[in-house]
């Protein structure tokens, strides 16, 4: 079977998503059934994929270590000094991993650490004895030094890939919209839907179409960055435009089912008047998600592959407005995974 360059890519992050980390060339090739061969056609080489894919490439001799063997490396440590480790204490201590090796396993300096290991130990019983030493005053204030941004739970932080560490500062930032639609057209990516990005310059088109065409729908996909809070109502045209544009052809492709999906930092309140146009014009419903809620869905998703499918969140997409936090908590709870 021939694999174009988005094929390979899109079997790359499955086999990623499957294995929860990163696969190497040899893995790769087994579990996907993708030649090396078809890998160079379209990438020249498999580091060459690893770096599109926005991983970091192990250096030469370097032995793969799971989160979990991070953590208790630096854990261990913290509990033998009874205090939050230095870099030259780890050098000391001869520790057994490169301090190296946490920058490219978590995109991190060593002084950011602490918030990041907080996270991942604070609902773990094995470290009640030392999560004092990771502990701020408020549980926000660690959020805020990670991401910069306060709106999504510290606890959900620990299953979303470097790669999405600006995304809520991009959908906060006007001049960055561009970015933010790539890594929006990205996180529907890491859901499971086979995605085309269109972004600007590209006429009238959204940003992105997702595809599940398993199930039979498919999402017209706009990304708004804005400081301020968007406001629906003020493109109606534009977005009828892309529906009816897009709507014959999934439906002649399997995608009977089509939703209009916006995705911004914030929202202004919503009129039903609001999305009515659109409704009335096109028959297709508008969804709208906060960045945050996005990346909320996303974290459970990782955490939960298998269960939380393309299937089981369809039903977020039937009611237009805004997706809630507490709705995405609702699915949750009825998938069991909360």
């Amino acid at each position: 079977m021939n694999f174009d360059k988005e094929a390979i890519k899109e079997e790359y992050l499955k086999l990623k998503l499957h294995l929860g980390r990163q696969p190497g060339s040899k893995e790769f090739y087994k579990e996907t059934g993708i030649s090396e061969y078809q890998v160079v056609q379209n990438f020249h080489k498999y580091t060459s994929l690893i770096a599109e894919m926005g991983d970091s490439q192990k250096s030469f001799g370097e032995k793969y270590y799971d989160v979990e063997e991070y953590w208790n490396n630096y854990g261990d440590l913290a509990r033998k000094l009874n205090k939050v480790p230095s870099s030259s204490e780890w050098l000391f201590h001869k520790c057994k991993l490169l301090k190296t090796s946490f920058f490219k396993k978590f995109g991190k300096n060593w002084s950011e650490l602490p918030p990041l290991f907080y996270s991942y130990a604070i609902n773990k019983p094995e470290w009640s004895d030392i999560i004092h030493f990771f502990s701020s005053e408020k549980e926000s204030e660690l959020v805020a030094s990670i991401d910069n941004n306060p709106q999504i739970e510290f606890k959900y932080l620990q299953f979303l890939p470097p790669i999405l560490n600006d995304f809520l500062t991009f959908s906060t930032q006007e001049g960055k919209n561009n970015e933010f639609e790539k890594q929006v057209n990205l996180v529907f990516q890491m859901l499971g839907f086979d995605t085309n990005y269109f972004g600007q310059g590209t006429g009238r088109n959204p940003d992105s179409i997702a595809k599940a065409s398993q199930f039979g729908y498919a999402l017209l996909i706009d990304a708004k960055a804005r400081k301020e809070a968007y406001q629906i109502g003020t493109e109606d045209r534009k977005f009828i435009e892309y529906i009816k544009t897009h709507s014959s052809n999934l439906n002649r492709t399997g995608h009977g089912i089509i939703y209009f999906v916006i995705v911004s930092s914030e929202f202004k309140s919503i009129t039903e008047s609001s999305l009515k146009n659109i409704m009335t014009e096109t028959n297709v419903v508008t969804t709208l998600f906060k960045a945050s809620t996005l990346l909320k869905l996303l974290s459970k998703k990782i955490e939960y592959p298998s269960t939380l499918n393309l299937e089981s969140i369809k039903g977020l997409f039937l009611n237009s407005g805004i997706i809630t936090d507490k709705e995405i908590d609702r699915l949750l709870i009825k998938l069991k995974v909360s």
